[in-house]
């Protein structure tokens, strides 16, 4: 206890001496801390639903109206 509070009478005597101490008493700039948020991306993933394209097919069944020639018989 002795010690510590003889420290503390140097300590003043040195500034009194020394009025710009070697060790600033400004307190240190705070540093700039930012905190950063960081971007938590919640990926929303695109599931493509895929409605796949059912054709359903009409074929196309081509109703031949076929030329029935009636002969005109032409008698002479």
């Amino acid at each position: 206890m002795l010690f510590l509070g003889l420290g503390v009478r140097i300590q003043e005597i040195i500034l009194l001496i020394f009025p710009t101490p070697h060790f600033p008493t400004s307190p240190l700039p705070t540093p700039h801390t930012s905190h950063p948020t960081p971007h938590t991306l919640h990926p929303t993933p695109h599931t493509s639903h895929p409605t796949p394209h059912t054709l359903h097919p009409t074929p196309h069944t081509p109703h031949p109206t076929p030329h029935t020639l009636h002969p005109t018989c032409v008698l002479g």
